[in-house]
């Protein structure tokens, strides 16, 4: 694997990191009965918008120029990859359905954080097949 291919793998392993991790907080925080809804929302939608959004973005980006470097390795030669990215959507989906909570819970509406919990377990678990498929290359 030549160097650019390596430092853009490298790098969206790395966002991944820090994304998954954040948004999982995100979900934790909104589903957590510590404090108000409001103030959930409040630093759910803060660790949202500096970790969670920041690092999805540079994952993508990543993601998307490492794909664009070997197309034909991904879509034809393996096909893995198909997989994978059907199930990324489902947590980039995920992803912006608890940050729209979290925004709507920080502006006061209550009700948004009702079912955080099972968003974030889904996105979690969708996270780690992910992680497998991606890792293991099944097919």
């Amino acid at each position: 694997m030549s160097s650019p291919e390596s430092l853009l793998r490298n790098l969206h392993v790395l966002a991944n990191l820090f994304w998954i991790g954040s948004i999982v907080a995100v979900g934790l925080i909104l589903a957590a009965k510590t404090a108000a809804a409001k103030e959930r929302g409040e630093l759910a939608h803060f660790v949202y918008r500096r970790v969670a959004a920041p690092a999805f973005g540079i994952s993508f980006l990543m993601g998307l120029g490492r794909l664009a470097l070997s197309p034909a390795f991904y879509f034809k030669l393996t096909h893995f990859m198909h997989l994978k990215l059907t199930l990324a959507l489902g947590v980039i989906a995920l992803h912006h359905i608890l940050g729209a909570r979290a925004r709507r819970a920080a502006a006061g509406e209550a009700a948004a954080v009702n079912g955080a919990g099972r968003l974030v377990s889904a996105l979690a678990l969708l996270a780690v097949a992910t992680a497998w498929v991606a890792l293991t290359k099944p097919f």
